[in-house]
């Protein structure tokens, strides 16, 4: 009985840790211009979720769309676009060069919308697999992901004007670290941050980029001594890497 017990749970451990598994093309800057013009944006996938963080300036929209070849990639007609307008994230789809790209079923939900300094994080999930003909069904795998990618000139989504978008080719990639295991406090912070690292990691590389993916800080925590001094940055949104022998992972910090 104690042989079949231990064969169950080694496979439901298995099966955890593939589920488990996380691929992500980190923080992607598309655009710089300081604090309040910059945008980034970071995808994350599990066998059964697609997250999707986007950094940008409160007073505009911005918008991401996915699997899009260059040039003209409004013309890749029927292509999944999302765009935040400030107030909702809508699911939409290209139909065309100078066309608002037209709604679809909305499928994405917002699970986090923050401002910081001028500054807007917006967070919003989906299934993984597409359920019409206008979603992209996101890699389960380390591959190339290409993303195209707008900011408005206002909260109204409507011609971006030149200079405002662009397209790049990221690499989805294998985050082994159950980033999920640690705990980052307090968030948002002021003077530093506590990092609680996960159970059987002892030590971990500490990376900290600001929304235009430039790195502003680098140090080290061990379980005794795990706390970040934030001293000299700036408030506003960055991303924390944690770097460990068995992999990485990153969560957003907010700084006030």
């Amino acid at each position: 009985m104690k042989k079949i017990t231990f064969t169950i749970l080694g496979l439901l451990f298995t099966a955890g840790g593939l589920l488990a598994q996380t691929y992500s093309t980190g923080t992607v800057p598309f655009f710089g211009g300081g604090p309040t013009l910059a945008y980034s944006g970071k995808v994350d996938v599990t066998a059964t979720t697609v997250t999707v963080t986007l950094i940008g300036p409160s007073t505009r929209w911005f918008g991401i769309a996915f699997n899009v070849a260059a040039p003209n990639q409004m013309d890749n007609i029927g292509s999944d676009v999302l765009i935040f307008d400030g107030t909702n994230m809508t699911d939409r789809s290209f139909n065309g060069q100078g066309i608002v790209p037209p709604l679809d079923t909305q499928n994405w939900t917002v699970t986090s919308n923050t401002i910081s300094s001028g500054v807007r994080t917006v967070v919003a999930t989906r299934n993984r697999v597409a359920t019409e003909g206008t979603d992209y069904t996101f890699p389960l795998g380390a591959q190339p992901l290409n993303l195209t990618f707008a900011r408005g000139v206002s909260l109204t989504v409507a011609y971006h004007e030149s200079g405002n978008c662009g397209s790049t080719v990221s690499n989805l990639a294998t985050d082994s670290f159950d980033i999920m295991s640690s705990k980052i406090y307090p968030n948002p912070a002021n003077d530093f941050v506590t990092i609680e690292l996960g159970d059987l990691v002892y030590e971990a590389d500490i990376l900290i980029y600001d929304v235009q993916g430039k790195k502003v800080k680098e140090t080290a925590v061990t379980r005794e001594n795990n706390k970040v001094d934030l001293a000299g940055l700036h408030c506003g949104s960055y991303l924390l890497n944690i770097k460990t022998a068995s992999g990485e992972g990153s969560k957003m910090i907010v700084i006030n």
